[in-house]
């Protein structure tokens, strides 16, 4: 009997998509899947198939994507990870202050959301860069640590004992 396997990307070519990709492409995937307060966004890297893209999980649901994949970046259902005065010039936070002060509305989130809206800014924009520029400072500037990190949850991932793994470019 023929033993099965699964095909996955070889190291090489993992380093290679990693250059690919710009801080603002690792943290947008996650960001468009997360919903504060109920979803996490992840981006993640499809072992298989090297494709990057974002995932959602809701909270208390285990993720059920079933490919085998890494996660790149991750941001919390529980976080708020981007505040008014970390997107919002000066001057449009304090016009953003007396707006919000004007609305009878308690759910902080929509009030910013209108504003932004009303005012032309692009919200979701400001916020990636502002998680991008933060991702870039604080792991991505040391790419040898951060890519290195990255390999060993791909050699954790392919390592597990359940499954066989061959990669792509490997004969058997």
């Amino acid at each position: 009997m023929e033993e099965e396997y699964i095909e996955v990307i070889g190291v090489e070519q993992l380093k290679t998509i990693l250059t690919t990709l710009s801080p603002k492409d690792i943290v947008e995937f996650a960001y468009r899947k997360w919903i504060p307060c109920q979803r996490s966004g992840y981006t993640i890297l499809n072992l298989e198939t090297g494709e990057v893209s974002g995932l959602g999980v809701e909270q208390n649901q285990l993720p059920l994507d079933d490919s085998l994949f890494i996660v790149l970046y991750t941001i919390m259902a529980i976080e708020n990870p981007v505040k008014p005065e970390d997107f919002l010039s000066e001057e449009e936070l304090e016009e953003y202050d007396e707006f919000k002060d004007d609305d009878p509305s308690e759910y902080t989130p929509d009030i910013l959301s209108e504003f932004c809206k009303e005012e032309g800014i692009d919200e979701d924009e400001r916020k990636i860069s502002v998680l991008a520029d933060r991702f870039e400072e604080n792991e991505y500037w040391n790419y040898n640590k951060w890519e290195t990190g990255v390999l060993n949850e791909y050699y954790d991932a392919i390592q597990e004992e359940h499954y066989t793994f061959k990669t792509v470019d490997e004969e058997v």
